[in-house]
């Protein structure tokens, strides 16, 4: 290209053909950088001069960020532009020293804001011309056609942003997109120390809809599944396309026990809607947390293997990936990743008192997973919570008194059990009031170590001397003071 041409076919698709005369129109002269950069800050456009500029023969800027292409000192100035412009100022400007043919050269660098119709930021527009002893003509002539063209300008920005970032069938987010989002979510991580989790949704069985319905039926399906994610997930989340009936969900500051409690919710959402046609679809979802100094391509890795559990362990379901040697957390979720307890006649003792108590706990776990997967406010949330720790106590205090007139052996040992579960439990509640843990935490305490693996463990040794057969004793006990 030569000329003012612009540089804008990296961005995406056919749509951008017809912007390109109103940006051949904005940007008449080759002697001024143009680009446009979004609000993540990466550009989106650019034309020739400031490609040359800042990139190396064959590169180009669109998806690239300031700090990648300048010195440290220039990028420190031209974020300070940003910080104006982010706090309201309508332009800001910079003389800027870039290195141009072997040479440090001086630049003077224009940074405008490009608003939207509702006056809110939309993106950041650069002009960049060689620093001269007198004024330059070309920057002011630019910038007054900018202004003139302004409705223009914020409609093609709209436009562009929106071609450049989101899946064309169903305007969720595209792989470019999240890929960027991705990146700077990392850094953040890896500078704050905020948990990040992704979510991998697959459609189960879409092929058969695609080969007995048609493709058309098919992207409805996907274009009605987009619906029903984006309307069940959080402000804070993201839902991109990665490509035919996989969809990824970015999840910032949130830990794999929230994350799960999503996915769930997600899940259930999709596998009680109507579908068009097709009536009913389900999903499979893998769930894993970022760890410390992983890639992403790891991190996808380590999902994707939990989507694949999902499916291969007969779908409509959600898997969560366990956490990576030395990375610490609330540990792997073993009760089917937050799913509902179900009370079977295997698990009964036969003692009336010790299981009306276990049953308590199982509807206690459930209570406080639909709460959770309601997305119940802390105020509500936190009653629950309570409860779910005093029916833990008072079945510990009811089994011990049960356990010990049955002459169960080993019932001083069982005691100790209770009383570090007990102690844990007010450890972690403590942590859950101050906010340090999350409520998927509690659930997964109560569902894991107090029913799996000490209801379902621990406590079945002493399940042979509550049997009436065992001495002859009834099924059930009194408690002291003559309660059962």
């Amino acid at each position: 290209m030569s000329g003012g041409t612009l540089l804008v076919d990296e961005v995406v698709g056919e749509a951008l053909v017809p912007m390109a005369g109103l940006l051949r129109l904005l940007m008449p002269t080759s002697a001024v950088g143009f680009a446009l950069k979004g609000l993540d800050g990466r550009y989106r456009l650019a034309n020739r001069a400031i490609e040359e500029l800042l990139c190396r023969p064959g590169e180009r800027l669109t998806g690239r960020s300031e700090e990648e292409l300048m010195p440290a000192a220039a990028c420190s100035l031209l974020a300070e532009c940003d910080r104006q412009i982010l706090a309201g100022e309508a332009s800001a400007w910079a003389d800027v020293e870039l290195a141009c043919s072997g040479q440090n050269r001086h630049y003077s660098w224009l940074k405008m804001a490009i608003l939207a119709p509702d006056r809110t930021l939309q993106a950041i527009a650069s002009l960049v011309e060689p620093a001269r002893q007198q004024a330059s003509l070309a920057i002011p002539e630019t910038l007054r056609r900018l202004q003139e063209a302004n409705r223009d300008l914020q409609q093609m920005v709209i436009e562009l942003e929106l071609v450049a970032s989101t899946d064309r069938l169903t305007g969720a987010w595209n792989r470019r997109r999240l890929e960027e989002s991705v990146h700077s979510e990392m850094e953040r991580m890896a500078r704050y120390g905020h948990s990040l989790c992704l979510l991998l949704i697959d459609v189960d069985r879409f092929k058969p809809i695609n080969d007995q319905y048609g493709h058309a039926v098919g992207d409805a399906v996907l274009q009605r599944l987009t619906a029903l994610l984006q309307a069940a997930l959080r402000k804070v989340d993201s839902l991109s396309r990665w490509g035919g009936e996989e969809f990824v969900v970015l999840c910032p500051n949130t830990a794999r026990a929230t994350a799960a409690a999503v996915a769930e919710r997600l899940r259930r959402e999709v596998a009680t809607a109507h579908f068009a046609t097709v009536d009913n679809v389900t999903v499979s979802i893998g769930v894993a947390e970022c760890a410390t100094g992983e890639s992403w391509e790891e991190w996808f890795a380590r999902a994707d293997a939990a989507l694949y559990r999902a499916k291969s362990e007969g779908r409509n379901q959600v898997r969560v990936a366990p956490e990576l040697a030395g990375q610490s957390g609330s540990g792997g979720y073993v009760v089917a990743n937050f799913v509902q307890l179900v009370w079977r006649a295997a698990y009964e003792c036969g003692n009336e008192i010790i299981d009306r108590g276990h049953r308590q706990l199982f509807a206690d776990a459930n209570r406080l997973l639909a709460a959770m997967l309601s997305d119940q406010p802390a105020e509500q949330l936190g009653p629950i919570v309570d409860q779910l720790l005093t029916d833990v106590v008072e079945h510990f205090r009811d089994e011990e008194a049960v356990i010990g007139a049955a002459g169960f052996p080993a019932t001083a040992e069982h005691l100790l059990l209770h009383q570090a579960l007990t102690a844990e439990a007010h450890r972690l509640l403590d942590h859950y009031r101050s906010g340090t843990r999350g409520v998927g935490d509690v659930f997964q305490f109560l569902a894991y170590e107090v029913v799996t693996k000490h209801m379902l463990g621990a406590d079945r040794l002493f399940f042979d001397y509550l049997r009436p057969e065992a001495a002859g004793r009834p099924g059930t006990a009194t408690l002291p003071g003559g309660r059962r």
